[in-house]
């Protein structure tokens, strides 16, 4: 791809540094607290951090459509009650994405004014983590380049602001990585609002814990594999290219299918398709193929 996935960047030296990562907090949209069946991103981090033998905490402030900018107030009122009661985060994960020139402007800002002001006087000194999302199931040739042009104009924002920990958790590049392969990509996506699957949110996770040095990548494709739930919502036939998998309508009866896949269906707190969203399709985990994990980890 060009560049890494993950990246740790450390102001001081030049050189990566050693990583704390016991207790987060992730800052972002529906690109976070989606997808819901693995307790969203915070929650495929941490499953996967125990997986990898680490015990983390992972909390989080998060709004459906919301940016950075949006959240500044909410995410400051978090912070202020969470250290009257005594805790303290060595990491915040904010989300960001691609994002237009004007948006650019705006998110540099409020990182240069609000969010690093206030990291910097946390007595935790936490470290930061920029997990950068993707944009569209149909990226543009220069889609790369725009992503990486836009992390490292924030993360030089947040330098110059005088933070000094950097994390680059690159996702947008991870699904980059995977558009050519018709076997895993379409199944990375949730709906056709472009949100991220079971799947993606095994595949993020695993962007995160390499960039903050939780695993070296051992055994990671099966790991990631042994995360996912037995059946995941996908987006419609088509969405995002030709499926080379077996995918089914959402509710459609399997023969053969393993109780926990009809269990999830018929489930009414699931998160299943509503007036809001298109039906979609569903996608068995035994239906993709062998040994995928390997291909989806970073």
């Amino acid at each position: 791809m060009g560049t890494d996935i993950g990246d740790v960047h450390a102001a001081a030296s030049g050189t990566s540094i050693p990583t704390r990562c016991g207790s987060l907090v992730f800052v972002g949209n529906s690109h976070t607290y989606q997808p819901k069946e693995l307790g969203g991103v915070p929650g495929a981090f941490a499953r996967l951090a125990a997986s990898c033998g680490h015990s983390v905490s992972a909390e989080s402030v998060t709004q459906g459509g919301a940016n950075l900018s949006d959240l500044w107030e909410e995410f400051e009122s978090y912070m202020q009650r969470r250290g009257t009661e005594g805790v303290a985060f060595d990491t915040v994960v904010l989300q960001v994405g691609k994002g237009s020139a004007e948006e650019r402007f705006i998110i540099g800002e409020v990182l240069r004014h609000r969010y690093c002001p206030l990291l910097l006087s946390l007595a935790s000194n936490p470290q930061v983590v920029l997990y950068q999302t993707w944009s569209t199931a149909w990226p543009e040739p220069t889609e790369g380049e725009e992503l990486t042009a836009t992390l490292e104009e924030y993360r030089s924002v947040m330098l110059a602001a005088g933070m000094t920990e950097v994390v680059l958790a690159r996702a947008g590049h991870a699904f980059l990585h995977l558009k050519a392969d018709n076997r895993i990509y379409p199944a990375l996506w949730k709906d056709d609002m472009g949100h991220g699957s079971a799947l993606a949110g095994v595949l993020v996770a695993a962007v995160l814990a390499l960039a903050l040095k939780l695993t070296k990548g051992e055994r990671l494709g099966r790991i990631l594999e042994a995360l996912l739930p037995s059946a995941w919502r996908t987006a419609s036939p088509g969405f995002a290219g030709a499926a080379e998998f077996g995918q089914k309508a959402w509710r459609e009866d399997g023969k053969g299918a393993p109780a926990a896949v009809m269990n999830l269906l018929n489930d009414p707190e699931e998160d299943l398709p509503i007036s809001k969203y298109p039906p979609g399709m569903r996608t068995e985990r035994r239906d993709l193929p062998f040994e995928f994990g390997c291909s989806i980890a970073p």
